[in-house]
């Protein structure tokens, strides 16, 4: 059994589904156990008789943007993606015997996508109060955020403690924009400082140009993505880490316990093999920061 078919589709057009390239199915095959060992093992083979639903179906996953390090082109090709997700979801897809396709969209309607059905599930977000009470959430690892700057950090952050009177360019509806900059603001606030002014965008990429053209002083996102973000442009660099109190993990509608013990299920057998560890390390999350996968519900 080879691994599972990785596919995206224009937001613009629903229907446009494209199948991936070589150089993503290579780079999934890289470590150990690949997601064709997968297949073959007995667990899987017991989690596929447990779940039969799951066998031949291709699961729709919801991108709300392209994330650096999570799921990001290859090479440029919008159709072909590589990162933590696509590594996860091949060696699951195998484990539980699904296909998957990832669909492009807006972020602030990814949660409510989900809820709706017409999504499967989502890719990895933080597990927040306000969208633990819309969906659920198979959790295995924490988070450590990062930030994008200029080049030269012109304006010196070096903390959150900084961000008083600075623009953060967010993504409506994530973490940045709803929790950290208001908490940060009321501390600012406190000290007699300018607020922190949000810049709301529609995903990751608009986040980006807003720093590139100098609308934001900064992005605050996963530190994988972050560090991803920087690399990738000559433009950018890293500023600062910041650790939170929260957990990142897969949504699912609360309605579909089956996918999600499925995927609970599917994502221990992968922590076992001691593979999460090596995907999170080689797409810049860190592998101490894997936790045993867990059900927020």
């Amino acid at each position: 059994m080879t691994s599972p078919t990785r596919m995206i589709a224009c937001a613009a057009a629903m229907a446009a589904v494209l199948a991936p390239g070589i150089a993503s199915a290579r780079a999934s095959e890289e470590l150990k156990p690949a997601p064709s060992d997968f297949a073959e093992m007995e667990a899987c083979q017991g989690l596929r008789t447990k779940y039969p639903e799951l066998s031949g179906k291709t699961l729709t996953v919801g991108l709300g943007g392209y994330n650096m390090g999570f799921q990001q082109p290859v090479d440029g090709n919008p159709d072909d993606l590589e990162g933590l997700d696509p590594d996860m979801l091949d060696r699951l897809g195998a484990c539980l015997g699904f296909d998957y396709e990832f669909q492009l969209g807006a972020f602030n309607v990814l949660v409510t996508s989900i809820m709706s059905g017409r999504l499967d599930i989502g890719p990895s977000i933080y597990v927040t109060p306000a969208r633990s009470e819309q969906v659920a959430f198979v959790s295995s690892y924490q988070v450590v955020d990062g930030s994008v700057v200029p080049k030269g950090n012109p304006k010196n952050l070096q903390s959150v403690d900084d961000l008083c009177g600075m623009t953060i360019s967010a993504a409506a509806g994530t973490y940045e924009a709803t929790t950290l900059a208001p908490e940060q603001t009321e501390k600012c606030l406190a000290a007699d400082k300018p607020a922190v002014d949000v810049l709301l965008v529609q995903n990751t990429d608009n986040a980006i140009m807003a720093v590139q053209a100098g609308r934001a002083d900064i992005h605050l996102t996963s530190g994988a993505v972050a560090a991803g973000l920087a690399r990738a442009d000559e433009r950018l660099e890293q500023a600062f880490y910041v650790d939170l109190p929260i957990r990142s993990g897969y949504p699912i509608a609360k309605e579909n316990t089956m996918l999600q013990n499925a995927v609970l299920d599917g994502i221990k057998v992968i922590q076992e093999t001691g593979v999460q560890k090596l995907i999170m390390d080689k797409w810049g999350q860190g592998g101490e920061a894997q936790r045993p996968a867990e059900l927020f519900n």
